[in-house]
């Protein structure tokens, strides 16, 4: 009796504990997939991949029948891609059977992208967060705009205008990253402003990411798609419409009304450098370089450490939700993304840059030593655009008025505007320093060499004083102390600003706050020190040395008295 227990107890712990197998396969043909993730669908348990054979076996035990959802990865190198898709299984069933439908591997002649407020119909919280990005006002970026045909704001002719001072019809590229879902179709041919359909105007909208296909790592200094860089996928299809073919980070998504393909690469940092990595291509001068800066960085190393783009400017949601409202259920807070793309801000400056000095005197001399860190950014500071900028000054004064500075480097030129004199703001010539890439060359690669140009025009870069990743800027500066008196209260105040643009364009084109209405400058870091000064003559020598002296010369005196009374 006690055997036949046993064998009871033990074939229900069998079947309690029994997985979940079954097979996925070609939707058309019937052919099994090989190399598919499995999974079941909107959790963070365990997953398994197919066989040669498309057989899975999946270790959950789901009191349940549970949706299981399959994938193969997308290959832009394959001829069979394959959508996303879900199948049923329950606790030890050994029959489930996926299946995939192929991606149709022919293109759209007469495709027109939908808007992005299509995708918002079901992703509704991810295009809120969207509509507040930059992304979202790529393409009617008045800053742009002013450089571009000098008509983004009411100052925007004054200064550098694109489309002035180069020959007729050329587009200087911008669409090809700022309205990428209409300048695709004419690749870098689409004046900025020219930019008239919905697509177009929606900037870096959903399709604009989420239809790409492929980066192409070999040729990561390229423009966009104009070289090929950049490959987008838009399937001919005519029972399904191609704005609902999608990539997507999930391999769990059901085939519906979305028919999405899993991509691994739209979570990985190099789907940025599509528009963040480009040099200019007449000649290699270098125009972003913020992918290749991560490269270099501690982030992109392997360990705990390791940090995609999208960990910080997409990072998880804070709990559980959905995706789509569509799809009935939630998903846990590490497949769902912030889609609001949060960039440089005084909040993730601060967390990310960090200021340090530090003074003492000696031999009549105040040496002041500055660091500036870059701990927590996965780039260069600044990064980016060439026009951005950030300057650290120092304002050392002994009983309110300034030391003269008798050692170090200043801030350079473009720490102030074009306007003679010197107005609030600017701080060429203090003490201090820039960090910035300043490209140089010839506009429309004619006339002298002026800098700062921006990359269209650029030869070269005439100096790059950015911070890399995970590393520290030193900096020393000396003031005389000469003639200040011990006692004399000494102030230091050492500051670093990041500017999102350099002052000069600043001022002349009138702008006084970002695209979105936020700061052009930003304080970085500050930090004040109070000293107290030991004293110098006005020859340099010290307070104590003076007070010896003056010891001595009582001696003297005293002695000659006492002779001369003799």
């Amino acid at each position: 009796m006690r055997w036949m227990l046993l064998a009871a107890t033990l074939a229900a712990s069998s079947t309690a504990h029994a997985a979940i197998s079954g097979r996925v396969v070609d939707d058309v043909t019937d052919a099994p997939i090989a190399g598919a993730i499995v999974r079941q669908q909107a959790t963070e348990g365990p997953s398994t991949t197919t066989n040669a054979a498309g057989e899975f076996t999946l270790n959950i035990t789901p009191a349940d029948t549970v949706p299981l959802g399959a994938a193969l990865p997308y290959s832009h190198k394959s001829a069979n891609n394959y959508v996303t898709n879900i199948g049923f299984g329950s606790n030890g069933q050994t029959n489930v059977e996926i299946r995939l439908p192929r991606l149709p591997a022919t293109a759209n002649p007469n495709y027109v992208p939908a808007a992005a407020s299509l995708c918002g119909a079901c992703h509704s919280d991810q295009h809120k967060q969207w509509l507040t990005s930059r992304h979202a006002g790529a393409a009617v970026n008045t800053w742009v705009r002013d450089l571009f045909s000098g008509d983004g704001t009411p100052g925007g002719s004054a200064g550098y205008v694109f489309k002035t001072s180069h020959d007729p019809g050329e587009s200087g590229l911008c669409a090809s990253c700022h309205a990428p879902m209409q300048d695709v179709f004419t690749p870098g041919q689409l004046l900025f402003d020219a930019i008239n359909t919905q697509p177009g105007l929606d900037g870096v909208s959903c399709l604009g990411c989420h239809q790409q296909a492929h980066v192409d790592a070999s040729r990561i200094n390229g423009i966009a798609h104009v070289d090929g860089k950049v490959s987008y996928r838009f399937p001919d299809d005519s029972e399904h419409p191609t704005s609902l073919y999608v990539f997507g980070p999930l391999p769990d998504v059901e085939t519906s009304i979305m028919r999405n393909s899993f991509r691994p690469q739209i979570s990985q940092s190099i789907a940025c450098a599509g528009c963040h990595q480009y040099n200019r291509p007449e000649n290699g001068a270098p125009g972003q370089n913020t992918y290749a800066e991560w490269l270099g960085s501690p982030f992109a190393q392997p360990g705990p450490n390791f940090r995609t783009c999208q960990s910080c400017h997409m990072p998880n949601e804070s709990g559980p939700g959905p995706i789509a409202s569509t799809a009935g259920f939630d998903r846990p807070a590490s497949q769902r993304h912030r889609h609001d793309f949060i960039g440089s801000t005084p909040t993730t400056l601060t967390g990310a840059i960090f200021l340090r000095a530090t003074a003492n005197e000696a031999a009549g001399t105040l040496v002041i030593s500055a660091e500036v860190e870059n701990r927590g950014a996965g780039h260069s500071f600044p990064t980016g655009f060439s026009i951005r900028n950030a300057l650290l000054s120092l304002d050392v004064r002994a009983n309110g008025q300034p030391l003269p500075q008798s050692g170090g480097s200043v801030v350079p030129f473009y720490g102030s505007d074009d306007v003679p004199g010197t107005q609030p703001g600017d701080l060429a010539g203090l003490p201090g320093k820039g960090f910035a890439k300043i490209l140089e060359g010839r506009i429309n690669d004619q006339g002298p060499v002026v800098r700062p140009v921006i990359f269209v025009d650029a030869e070269r870069a005439s100096e790059d004083t950015t911070i890399s990743s995970g590393e520290t800027d030193r900096s020393t500066y000396t003031f005389s102390l000469a003639g200040i008196a011990a006692g004399t209260p000494i102030t230091v105040d050492a500051q670093l600003v990041y500017r999102r643009a350099f002052r000069a364009l600043a001022v002349t084109k009138g702008w006084t706050t970002t695209t979105s209405g936020g700061p052009i400058e930003i304080l970085v870091g500050r930090q004040q020190l109070n000293l107290v000064a030991q004293g110098t003559s006005a020859v340099g020598v010290p307070f104590v040395g003076r007070f010896a002296l003056v010891l001595l010369g009582l001696g003297v005196l005293l002695i000659g008295l006492w002779v001369t009374r003799r």
